[in-house]
């Protein structure tokens, strides 16, 4: 089984409500994310976006690919369907692994200070853990009837139109409509591989706030303790927002 679907697998069991846990979070591009209404695939840990049945045929972000002929928006009720929360920074460990050091709790970490965390997974047993250094914002519909009867409609149509494009999708599971996504300014993703032993794995964010409210991340990964335990991801560093990167879809 290849990380990014060990990575998936095993925090869905964990932590179901979540959806599914992208192993390259950030969409087409550096400047695009997952939305929710978004209609596509997943394909080596990242999501890939096909259109929006929340938007018009016609619609600027339709230009690349284009919709469906028949396209017909989806049309929630209430129109004011999607719902904003937050999810805590912290460590989501599917079982087996858990955290073996933490130094430092970056949400109250001072300028230049440092955080230093290790995870550890059974031996030969396949694990995940997703690390998130600054608060994430999570928007779900809550029109989930609405979305379910839209599917159901036009997930033939949705096949039939990646089917066109040449894109390797041959069944209805493959499509996927987007209720849910959580948007992080910044990630680490490590997925342990089953041959493993239980050598943890390390890493240390360096956390600074800008006059402007900002945050400046500086991933520190330790690479000498890997050695073959585990793949691993992260990103992304420097100054960054919390518009412009997704870790989980549902």
């Amino acid at each position: 089984m290849a990380h990014y679907e060990i990575f998936r697998e095993q925090l869905a069991t964990k932590y179901p409500a979540f959806g599914h846990a992208l192993w390259v979070p950030n969409s087409e591009g550096p400047d695009s994310c997952v939305e929710v209404g978004d209609v596509g695939y997943t394909r080596e840990g990242k999501f890939h976006r096909l259109y929006n049945a929340l938007l018009p045929a016609n619609h600027p972000s339709h230009r690349k690919l284009g919709a469906p002929r028949d396209h017909e928006p989806l049309i929630p009720n209430p129109s004011d369907h999607i719902k904003t929360s937050t999810l805590e920074s912290g460590h989501y460990c599917s079982r087996g692994v858990c955290v073996a050091a933490a130094e430092s709790d970056v949400r109250a970490s001072k300028p230049g200070d440092f955080s230093q965390v290790s995870f550890k997974c059974k031996r030969k047993q396949r694990g995940a853990a997703l690390f998130l250094p600054t608060q994430t914002e999570c928007q779900d519909t809550i029109a989930r009837g609405d979305f379910g009867q839209w599917i159901i409609k036009h997930f033939e149509e949705s096949l039939r139109f990646a089917r066109r494009h040449g894109l390797g999708i041959d069944q209805m599971e493959d499509i996927m409509l987007v209720t849910g996504c959580h948007r992080t300014r910044s990630w680490a993703n490590v997925a342990f591989l089953e041959s493993q032993g239980e050598e943890p794995v390390s890493f240390e964010v360096k956390v600074a706030h800008t006059e402007d409210a900002d945050i400046n991340i500086d991933w520190q990964i330790s690479p000498e303790q890997i050695r073959g335990a585990a793949v691993f991801s992260w990103g992304p560093s420097g100054k960054v927002c919390v518009e412009n990167r997704c870790s989980m879809c549902d």
